[in-house]
């Protein structure tokens, strides 16, 4: 086993880590009315006195409060409270641990598993929790697809069932050959081929379960409309950049010691800063490097995340410049990645040459690592015949992530560094909060864009699967060899094999060269006043539940 993540760093008072793409399909928002007659709307509650909001500065406004199609952070941040999932994360080890599924096992061959429900859990509508629950989610899960159209789910980003199970219900990649109810509480998932990471993968928010008064087929969109879970939270309001969850009276577990926490858009990283003086927020997460020596100076606690991201530039090899592989390994040594992380991010940030961050042990030694080296770079633009075409850049403005800190100052040393190695670039900002990442993908013409990826589980496959596993609208990359590997790694019971194997992707993923990775950035949090102790995890597994004041 891999040696555990630590759960975090605390850098102390004096000292000193998306997508819309599939979520898009169904934009969450307050004015959206009752899918069918008779049901409820939120509805705002007044703040007692003695139950004042903690709030939380998030980067951006949940895309779907349907958990099957989260795929970027901040979408992800409020569907962990709303909804839970089999099985969760360990905020100590990082490892896999019980959660609406008390005990689980697999059989021999690895292709059955076996989950024994919590008794007496119930929906915040007040159904219970069972097998047939259960069962009516991952079965929808799997079918996606139809629900919302196979051409919008197909495109990247790759949604998680397909990127866990390989493909969805009717596929001929799909390994989940059936769910079952054995009883009222033991669920049964058998698949055709072993997935040696599913425990770990099921603890993605895009597996939790939904009240299953709010799947409907004919309405695939009620359960973002009226989010039904069984978390320790329930949606009360959403109105403009806040969103406000209020503790479940009938959580089965303990309740939670902060009753409502309200999570406002804040994308702006000076307005997070601001505001947290203003003594209006609890939470500045995501702190970016020009802002930490105010927060220090002025006695924050500030916590760190174990790195667990990768930021990259992403190449379209379907783009007759960039299908070159001269000109991509020439952006590859025009980049000062090392002077990029001195400049933008925290200390701690490493320079990356692969996707998969140094604490899943899988790094390879004979990756190639692509120095800054101008000269280079532009040899190999003359070699391949580069005649100063403008090459449309794509970045995305007014966005924090846990990736991409101050994405414009990034965006801008990237450009410099290209252009003084003779890359002509066109440049293309576009807002996150208008689908920075469809737009960008619909572009056929683009050449380069800045994109990153945060790790949900502690795999190597949680990186490169949606990655590289199939080709995407992101990259246009198609490898079979990765593709197979891919596959293999994923059955292997041998963790050795399995390391190997990832290196070896890695190896050939750095000679196609369809992206280039930048750094595995550090992210942090300051604290206010009213916060002693808040949960961080590398994975983002961060439970408001566990927040203490």
């Amino acid at each position: 086993m891999s040696e555990p993540m630590t759960r975090r760093t605390v850098l102390g008072a004096a000292s000193v880590a998306g997508i819309g793409g599939v979520a898009a399909l169904h934009r969450f928002t307050a004015q959206d009315g009752p899918a069918s007659p008779g049901e409820q709307d939120l509805v705002s509650e007044d703040r007692s006195s003695d139950d004042e909001p903690l709030v939380i500065a998030g980067v951006s406004a949940p895309v779907s409060l349907d958990p099957a199609l989260s795929v970027d952070t901040e979408t992800e941040r409020i569907c962990r409270q709303i909804f839970e999932t089999l099985l969760g994360v360990d905020g100590d080890t990082g490892g896999t641990s019980p959660l609406l599924a008390e005990e689980w096992d697999s059989s021999d061959d690895g292709l059955r598993y076996t989950f024994t429900l919590r008794a007496g859990v119930t929906f915040h509508d007040g159904a219970a929790l069972d097998a047939e629950a259960v069962v009516a989610n991952v079965e929808r899960w799997g079918r996606l697809d139809e629900l919302y159209g196979s051409g919008n789910m197909r495109r990247s980003p790759t949604p998680a069932f397909v990127s866990v199970f390989g493909g969805f219900f009717g596929d001929d990649s799909c390994m989940l050959e059936s769910v079952e109810a054995e009883d009222e509480n033991t669920v049964t998932l058998t698949l055709s081929e072993p997935i040696v990471h599913l425990p770990q993968a099921l603890t993605l928010p895009a597996f939790g379960i939904a009240s299953p008064q709010v799947l409907s087929d004919a309405d695939p969109g009620l359960v973002s409309r009226r989010p039904t879970g069984s978390g320790a939270y329930r949606l009360v309001q959403s109105e403009e950049a806040d969103i406000t969850l209020k503790a479940f009276d009938d959580y089965w577990g303990p309740a939670p010691e902060v009753g409502t926490v309200t999570v406002r858009s804040l994308p702006r990283s000076f307005d997070r800063l601001r505001e947290l003086r203003r003594g209006q927020l609890d939470v500045y997460d995501y702190i970016t490097a020009d802002n930490l020596r105010p927060l220090v100076q002025s006695g924050r606690l500030i916590l760190q995340r174990d790195p667990f991201s990768v930021l990259y530039v992403g190449f379209n090899m379907d783009h007759p410049v960039m299908e070159d592989l001269r000109v991509r390994q020439a952006a590859a040594h025009a980049v000062d990645r090392t002077a990029l992380i001195e400049r933008f991010f925290l200390d701690g940030t490493r320079t990356a040459h692969q996707f998969t961050p140094p604490a899943l042990s899988v790094q390879s030694d004979s990756v190639e690592r692509f120095g800054y080296d101008r000269t280079e770079a532009e040899e190999l633009l003359e070699e391949a015949g580069y005649d100063g075409e403008p090459l449309p850049f794509y970045y995305p403005m007014h966005a924090t992530r846990s990736y991409l800190p101050q994405p414009e100052a990034v965006y801008a040393a990237v450009a410099a560094d290209l252009t003084a190695a003779g890359f002509v670039l066109s440049p293309r900002p576009v807002a996150w909060e208008d689908d920075y990442v469809d737009t960008m993908l619909r572009d056929e013409d683009r050449a380069m864009h800045l994109l990153g990826r945060n790790g949900g589980y502690r795999s190597a496959h949680s990186f490169l699967g949606p990655l590289f596993g199939r080709r995407t609208d992101e990259f246009h990359y198609d490898s079979e060899e990765v593709r197979d590997l891919l596959v293999e790694a994923r059955g292997m019971s041998s963790e050795d094999r399995r390391r190997e194997t990832y290196r070896e992707i890695a190896d050939l993923v750095s000679e196609d060269l369809p992206a280039l990775p930048l750094a595995y950035p550090i992210s942090g949090l300051a604290l206010g006043r009213e916060v002693s102790d808040y949960p961080m995890s590398p994975v983002l597994h961060e439970l408001f539940r566990d927040i203490r004041r």
